[in-house]
This record gives structure tokens, sequence and C-alpha cells, in this order.
């Protein structure tokens, strides 16, 4: 069988995750062709290794010339006409929260037959869709059109991804959730659902790429990395007045923030306000090869996000061996445990942050005994095989014939 995958704006800086996904299914024989809505802009184009390749590699629906719009929309009126009226059907009654709704459905009908004309040149036999938005409408026109199958990927919060999330789900083969706090919301919320509509799979890292050489060594100056995009929802706000804590206190402490995003311009504004610039250190969106390259010269990793539906960077850091330090919101529960591979507080509550540094900076030991704890876990739960294996066995009905779940001793 022949697949694809439809992501919005790919590749993006977050989509990493994604593209470890493909690959892993790459390398067990599985032939994907990658559509996307449009290229993504320059603040969002990811810095990743993979980004050049991965580009060009993908197809673009849109912006398309109007010659190809047109063609395409004859070539679906008149070899598929009842999928074409379905479409139309589709578009003018599925209930969506944007108004008014027929601005965004009705365009979506033109864009359907460009993909889906596609996806039949190509001979492909599922679709696989990274968004629970626009796209999956998309998908959602293209079963009405050629038949082919679609899946889902909820990454997110059921209420970000537009409305008839009912529709979306109930139509698509599958659908996967990320997090168990998902998982379980979906079944709660549709409980109409088939067993087999809704499969919890984990997304994660590659800890055959993420290891640190070394174990992290205490120096003078206790150095703290944070990785995400500078946005509210990360909480940087409070990771950097918890420094401020510490640097009141006489601790000898550095922070690394990498990341780009809207809330540049007030985190370096607060640094600057707090008298940190010689603390705190923003140096913008990184390559993974370069995150790793950072992790592994830090001695503990930090982010104190509040509305994190489970956390790929968490996972990168713990997979490096570092101690780590999250929030008990979202999904981060779901990978920390606290006291054992990693450390919990309170979100939007900068002193227990605070508080957690401290414990790490005053006790050697708790380092060593977290970091360890945690790539274990990291190996164990979230090594992005894992999760990759799971689409697959969705797709296929079995999993990979050379797939082994990984153990401690294969990557160290």
């Amino acid at each position: 069988m022949k697949i694809s995958y439809l992501i919005p704006e790919f590749p993006g800086q977050t989509h990493i995750w994604i593209w470890r996904e493909i690959s892993h299914l790459r390398e067990w024989g599985i032939e994907i062709d990658i559509f996307s809505t449009q290229r993504p802009s320059l603040n969002v184009k990811a810095n990743h290794k993979f980004s050049t390749d991965a580009e060009q590699e993908t197809y673009y629906l849109w912006k398309q010339n109007l010659f190809n719009l047109f063609t395409d929309s004859f070539w679906a009126i008149f070899t598929h006409p009842l999928g074409f009226l379905k479409c139309i059907f589709l578009a003018l009654t599925i209930n969506i929260d944007t108004r008014p709704k027929l601005r965004l459905t009705l365009p979506l009908i033109f864009i359907s037959c460009v993909l889906a004309r596609e996806i039949s040149k190509r001979n492909i036999e599922h679709l696989h869709c990274h968004s629970c938005a626009n796209s999956a409408i998309l998908a959602m026109m293209v079963k009405r059109l050629t038949g082919t199958p679609y899946s889902l990927t909820l990454n997110a919060n059921i209420e970000w991804w537009g409305g008839a999330m009912k529709e979306k789900f109930s139509d698509a083969k599958f659908t996967i959730a990320i997090a168990k706090w998902l998982f379980e919301q979906i079944q709660q919320d549709y409980p109409n659902l088939r067993e087999e509509q809704v499969v919890l799979g984990r997304i994660g890292v590659d800890t055959k790429k993420w290891i640190c050489p070394t174990k992290n060594q205490h120096h003078r100056v206790f150095h703290i990395i944070s990785v995400g995009r500078l946005h509210p929802s990360k909480g940087h706000i409070y990771l950097i007045q918890a420094v401020k804590s510490l640097v009141d206190l006489g601790e000898q402490i550095e922070l690394t923030i990498i990341g780009a995003g809207s809330e540049s311009e007030n985190l370096m504004l607060l640094v600057n306000e707090l008298q940190l610039s010689d603390t705190v250190q923003f140096i913008g969106s990184q390559s993974e090869e370069e995150i790793i390259k950072y992790m592994q010269q830090a001695n503990a990793f930090v982010l104190s996000s509040h509305a994190e539906p489970l956390g790929v960077v968490y996972m990168e850091a713990m997979s490096m061996q570092l101690p780590t330090i999250g929030t008990n919101a979202g999904g981060v529960p779901e990978i920390i445990s606290n006291g054992d591979d990693g450390l919990l507080v309170e979100a939007r509550n900068h002193q227990a942050l605070a508080e957690a540094i401290a414990s790490l900076i005053r006790n050697p030991q708790l380092c060593l005994k977290l970091g360890q704890n945690a790539r274990q876990k990291i190996i164990q739960n979230f090594d992005s095989r894992i999760g990759a294996a799971t689409l697959y066995q969705c797709i296929f009905g079995s999993l990979p014939n050379d797939y082994l779940p990984l153990r401690a001793t294969d990557v160290t």
C-alpha cells in the first residue's frame, strides 16, 4: 500500500516529530508522498537539517494556478460527479466554528479536487492527516471524490480545531490521540465512535540520536536550557522570574532560551527590567543538531508551559539524560513522574519553580538520579519508533516485520 501525508505549512519548526514518524515508516518499507496546504512562512519554516529536502519533495496545494484549479475541478466533475456533489453538500452543511463558514468551506472544494487528482494519479490508498482543522475537511472531501480512506492525528485540545469534530472523527478510519487525556476525552465526548476509531499513539523522540555522550557535571555556574516558542503559553516569563529569585539569593546561574515567536520583545524587556541581561540569553530558533549540542552542555532543562498537550521537548531533554522540570499542566504529567524521573511544579508559579531549580543546584545526586531514570522512561515509553509502529499497525493491521521495541542496552 502507498500512503500519503497531509501536513499544513510543512515543514514547520515544530514538525520534527512528524518527520521522525515518516522516516521510521520509510525505514520499514512504506512509500509515502507528502502534501501540504501551503509553504511555511519564514517565521514558521523549520531550521532542521531535513527541511530543504522535505520542502522539495512536498506537493503544495495552494496557491495553485487558475489553470490547474480549472482542469482538476473539471476532472472531478466528469469522473466523480456524485462525489463532487457530496463535497458541495459537505461544504454547505458541516458545522464549523468559522463564520461566515461558506467563505472557508466552498474554496476547499476546489483544493480537494487538486488533492484528489494527485492521489488518483499516484495510486495512493490511504491519506493520513496531521491536522484536525481545515485539512481534515479536505480529507473528508477527498474521500467523497475518490473513496480514499483517511486518518487523523489529534495533537492538541479538541476545541482548538475549528468545530465539527464529531463529523471529522466519525468519517475517519481512525484517529490517533497523542496523549491519554485526549484519548479519554474523545471516548467521553464521542461515545458512538467504534473502538478501533480511537487509538492512543504516543509521539516521541529518536533516542538513538538524542543521547548525551557524557554525564552532565556541575560547574561553578549552573546552566539551564529551555526550548519552546516564545509564546505566552510556554510560560517563559515565570522561568525568568524564577531565575531572578535565585540570582537574588546568590546562586550562580545561567539560562539559555531557544525559540522564536511573538513574545520575543516582551521577554527581552522583562530581562532588561530585572537586570538579567548577563544571565539570560536568547538565541532564537535552532536546528535539531544545534539543540542537541546546547543540551549536552546544560545542567538541567526547564519549561514552565501551562498549555502543553504532551510536550516532545521534555522527551528530548529527558532522552539526553538531563534533569528536567515541567509543570503539572496538560499532558506533561504523562511524561514526568515527579521525584522519580523529573520534577513537576504548579503552572504559573515562579516561586515553586525557583525552589525546584534550587533543589537541583544543591543536590548533584538528585540530578544524576533524575537524569538516569528519565532516559530509561523515554526509551521504554516515548521512543519515536513506538508511535510510528502504532500508526503502521492501524493502517496495515500488523506491526512492521522488523520492529522490536528498544531496550536501554540498545541505545546506551
